[in-house]
């Protein structure tokens, strides 16, 4: 039976990351859609996501052992879901806060349910078949489309956003791209230079896409992969050393990125980040009126809160989340949510840099990599424990995989 279904298991794998990538999107909702587009309400794609969670559920049966142990081992995340669900009672808009949690449970269900099924080798190349026809089509869309390949909107036009619906989706998608046929290049004997060239592909759309974040976090990551591959250390102390000074470095480097005064100027930015800054010291205040639990999972920006009407009225560009996957969380589940996943998150951190310069399993490099790049992704962006969110999804899969025993071990050369 599972032999029988396995074209079908690829193909759905493949089609369900495009759309939680947000995939052709400009195509299913005209191409128009541009911006920070928040809640899409499309009959379409709301259909398309809730076949995705029943396939998604009635595949994981076929391993639900496995998938409770690894809920055991990780009960950080099972907590976090735990108070997802029980939000929905303090949240002041229910009904969406329990679409969301539900949206959430279907998203998970999917990153482990594709977790279980497949070897890390077998998800790289479901990660490779994804973006091979997301490169080929962004082209596509660029160079004969442009009305769908190419930004309109007067902040980034100009700037290519491929069969995404924004030049940021692009380019966080090409970066997971280029880490893909890195890593597929160094650990596959065949096909290599193919791998090379759809890696370099892929800086090529973040560079048209104009993504400059993307582009900082493919050269960082790079660095560290190549650093690390020289590096063997058994003491945890003197591993907790190397990733503070990783995350230092990132952070760093992540500053002096955004305020690069040429970088602001060529890319149109303020000093503010875009109005970024200004919303972070007005989203704090709304923190400290429900610091502990939050408001509810996913409803603080929604168009019906209260608080989002307020700060709509301060800020006309009407942000449709936080910009910051920290305050994201904390709005969301309040301190403890957000201290449990940290601990719970820096905890894979930890342990996957730790396994990997004991055993040089470039699995586990794949996850400390992952995970460090996300780090820093959710200053300005989110992707924690995000329904739909494409990034938590391949997040979710690298935690899960580190349970999972690899018949070798290769280093990144």
């Amino acid at each position: 039976m599972k032999q029988s279904i396995a074209p079908f298991e690829k193909v759905f794998s493949v089609v369900s990351l495009l759309l939680f990538s947000q995939g052709f999107f400009t195509v299913i909702l005209g191409g128009g859609v541009g911006g920070e587009e928040g809640d899409v309400d499309s009959v379409f794609l709301r259909l398309g996501f809730l076949g995705i969670y029943a396939i998604s559920f009635a595949l994981l049966a076929f391993r639900w052992q496995r998938t409770l142990s690894f809920l055991k081992t990780n009960f950080w995340l099972l907590f976090l879901i735990g108070l997802a669900i029980v939000s929905v009672s303090w949240s002041s808009i229910p009904d969406i806060a329990l679409r969301k949690v539900i949206s959430l449970i279907g998203t998970t269900f999917f990153a482990l349910y594709l977790a279980s099924r497949n070897s890390f080798e077998q998800q790289l190349k479901i990660y490779s078949w994804t973006f091979g026809i997301a490169i080929l089509f962004s082209f596509l869309f660029a160079l004969a489309l442009p009305e769908y390949g190419i930004s309109s909107l007067d902040a980034v036009s100009g700037a290519w956003r491929g069969i995404y619906p924004h030049k940021n989706g692009l380019g966080e998608s090409m970066f997971v791209s280029f880490l893909t046929f890195y890593f597929l290049s160094i650990s596959s004997k065949k096909n290599r230079l193919l791998y090379r060239i759809f890696g370099l592909l892929s800086v090529v759309l973040i560079v048209f896409a104009e993504s400059a974040t993307s582009l900082v976090s493919v050269i960082f990551i790079f660095a560290i992969a190549q650093g690390l591959n020289y590096l063997s250390l058994k003491s945890k102390k003197s591993v907790f050393l190397v990733l503070l000074f990783i995350i230092f470095s990132a952070f760093l480097l992540f500053i002096i990125t955004i305020n690069f005064n040429t970088f602001l100027a060529a890319n149109n930015k303020d000093i503010t980040l875009t109005g970024r800054t200004p919303l972070w010291a007005d989203l704090w205040g709304f923190i400290q009126q429900k610091p502990w639990l939050g408001y509810g999972y996913g409803t603080f920006f929604s168009g019906v809160h209260r608080e989002t009407d307020l700060l709509w009225k301060v800020h006309t560009w009407n942000p449709v989340h936080a910009h910051n996957g920290y305050i994201q969380l904390w709005l969301n589940l309040g301190f403890v949510g957000l201290s449990v996943f940290i601990l719970g998150y820096m905890g894979c951190l930890f342990n996957s840099l730790l396994k990997y310069l004991v055993s040089k399993d470039i699995k586990m490099l794949w996850t400390f990599l992952f995970l460090i790049y996300t780090v820093t992704h959710d200053l300005t962006e989110i992707s924690f424990l995000t329904a739909q969110g494409f990034i938590w999804i391949i997040s979710l899969i690298a935690i899960y995989s580190m349970t999972v025993k690899s018949p070798n071990s290769q280093s990144a050369n």
